[in-house]
């Protein structure tokens, strides 16, 4: 029986599910499917007890293509998780103040607890009827003081309030009789346990959850991952798993290599697409050794200088495999659906346009440049790039960039929104045709001043015209790198320094270079971030890994060699590793080349030749010349 099959079958015994779709399986078009099937067989109810069907998504890109597909069909409420959310709670601010103050105290006394400042007053409990409401306008500003919610704070409470209210839960059920969830796996774990523990448990009867994802595709640490525990104990079964096995993407070699390392799953390839897997790696001559006066083996050579010529030898490595794909077909122009996926360091940044900034920000943070820069945590950087939600892995879309994206595509309503949610520089209150014309002037300016000027200037520019509002942390920031540092103590100076030399050398950088690296970030340049190539395709990929180099600063994160030689002991981390082995080598949908620069062990080749082929598995003396 077909998964939509099975879906329709459960929607009609009243029984949750969870829909376990692989790569490239058109879990997107059955979640479609599912929807157009309860407009055709409940609508009428549905409308006539003024309820709604919920689907809830993760981007709003994601929300607008199913509203279209849906042709905004009025039944179907299609939704982020945290529109949902704070729609289902807002309207209860007597139990929402009780639960804040809950929060509050929590924070703060684990702040306490880890001898952390902290931000959280005690006692918020004294003071709350003060606040006139607790309120969520999509922004990343916090202050319990006068009652506003971070997104974060959304994702707890909502847990918080359908746990400790019965009668909201009650309420949701009669409203909402089918809840569709798609990417499950990045759901936040309290979602997660808001919507079966509490939600599902009490209104078994009533209501219908399906949870639309793939476990092998949660490579955020947020998410929830899976949902087996609910339901692979017989005697607690809540959902029903559907599995759907199909693969239309990938080429027949691509879909072998996946079943090998997937186990709840083993996909059929639907299309005859000829392709290839090749795994390539890399040997390098061991550090000189010679035996000293006591007889030991010490190192014969200076470790900086051995390094320096593996990391050249790497480079080498990589500019040889990629010059030959170039020489069988492979394109690396930008225009063309090949893609190089791998972790920014300074050669890739070098090459996507953007070394300068990588330059300043590796020598302010070092070892946390990943975490500072790359993955947009630094305030310098969210504000021009937005960032990626930790709580639900969700593309906050609060850039300037994000900005100039939708004015660029002439999105004016999305722009608007942004400038409603993130700007005060005009009274939206008396929004006017006067006030369009202005915007778009200022936009217009802006889209093309970002091609020429520096950083700094455009900061300058988007702050003399409020386009957009500063956040706590980024004024934090600027308070000590305008600082004077000779009014300073003198063991103050040398931290405020790295700030003031950081802010000046980032405002000197060219503008280009922050919209080269949004580009990389979007996955819009040929050279692509891992993380973000979920739910993409590509006609060929090669897909880089180097432990020694991207991940040695972040140790319990991934580990590759341990992963394939099957000896990581690391639960977590071999997880996230397989998990993100998973997303890159599906994406490809003829020919997939891995190219492991850091060195693999005699059991790690043995393992990869079992799952890639005898065959595919190659040195690069061998891929270079073959």
């Amino acid at each position: 029986m077909s998964a939509f099959k099975q879906i329709k079958q459960h929607i009609e015994n009243k029984q949750s599910f969870v829909l376990e779709a692989g790569a490239g399986s058109g879990k997107t078009y059955t979640l479609i499917e599912t929807l157009n099937h309860l407009i055709e067989t409940k609508g009428s109810e549905i409308q006539n007890n003024n309820q709604k069907v919920i689907c809830i998504t993760y981007t709003n890109v994601a929300k607008n293509e199913i509203i279209e597909r849906l042709e905004h069909n009025p039944i179907v409420l299609v939704s982020t998780i945290h529109e949902f959310l704070w729609d289902c709670i807002k309207s209860y601010q007597k139990q929402l103040k009780i639960e804040l103050c809950k929060l509050n105290e929590d924070r703060y006394d684990a702040d306490i607890a880890n001898g952390k400042d902290s931000k959280y007053l005690p006692n918020l409990a004294e003071r709350i009827d003060k606040v006139i409401s607790v309120y969520y306008n999509d922004t990343a500003f916090r202050d319990f003081e006068t009652g506003q919610l971070h997104h974060d704070d959304v994702i707890t409470l909502s847990e918080m309030m359908f746990k400790n209210n019965t009668l909201l839960t009650t309420i949701l059920a009669q409203k909402y009789p089918y809840i569709l969830v798609d990417e499950y796996q990045d759901t936040a774990t309290e979602t997660a346990s808001a919507l079966v523990d509490f939600l599902l448990v009490r209104n078994q009867n009533k209501i219908v959850l399906g949870f639309y994802g793939d476990s092998y595709q949660k490579i955020y640490d947020a998410g929830v991952g899976d949902l087996e525990k609910y339901y692979t104990d017989e005697n607690s079964k809540i959902l029903q798993l559907v599995k759907k096995e199909e693969n239309y993407r990938s080429s027949k070699e691509v879909v072998r290599l996946l079943n090998n390392f997937r186990t709840n799953i083993e996909q059929t390839p639907q299309k005859e697409i000829e392709g290839s897997v090749k795994f390539v790696y890399c040997k390098y001559r061991k550090i000189k050794t010679r035996i000293n006066n006591r007889g030991r083996e010490v190192e014969d050579e200076k470790k900086s200088e051995y390094n320096r010529e593996i990391d050249q030898q790497k480079t080498i490595n990589y500019d040889d495999v990629k010059s030959k794909l170039e020489s069988i077909d492979w394109s690396f122009d930008e225009n063309v659906k090949d893609k190089i996926l791998l972790l920014v360091n300074s050669r890739v940044a070098k090459n996507a346009g953007f070394g300068n900034l990588y330059t300043i920000f590796s020598k302010r943070f070092g070892l946390s440049v990943k975490e500072k820069f790359t993955d947009r945590n630094h305030p310098l950087i969210k504000i021009f790039t937005g960032y990626i939600d930790k709580k639900t892995s969700q593309e906050r879309e609060d850039g300037i960039e994000h900005l100039i994206n939708f004015w660029n595509q002439k999105n004016y309503n999305q722009a608007i929104r942004f400038l409603k949610k993130n700007s005060n520089f005009i009274n939206w209150k008396d929004f006017s045709h006067k006030d369009k014309q202005r915007i778009s002037i200022i936009l217009d300016e802006l889209r093309s001043l970002r091609l020429t000027q520096t950083i700094g200037e455009i900061f300058e520019f988007i702050n003399r015209h409020k386009l957009i509002s500063i956040s706590d942390s980024l004024n934090k920031f600027l308070e000590k790198a305008t600082k004077d540092v000779n009014t300073l103590e003198i063991d103050e100076r040398e931290k405020i320094k790295k700030e003031i030399d950081l802010f000046s050398s980032f405002k000197d950088i060219k503008y280009e270079e922050l919209i080269n690296f949004f580009k990389h970030v979007q996955n819009n340049s040929v050279f692509s971030t891992k993380h973000g190539t979920k739910g993409a395709e590509y006609r060929n990929v090669l897909t880089v890994i180097d432990d020694d180099r991207d991940y040695k600063n972040e140790p319990d994160k991934y580990n590759f060699k341990l992963f394939f030689d099957g000896t990581d002991d690391n639960e977590d981390r071999k997880l996230r590793t397989r998990n993100l082995f998973y997303v890159e080598c599906s994406r490809a949908k003829e020919n997939l080349v891995v190219l492991a620069l850091s060195e693999m062990n005699d059991n790690a080749l043995v393992n990869l030749k079992g799952w890639f082929g005898e065959n595919n598995v190659l040195s690069i003396e061998e891929f270079i010349n073959s």
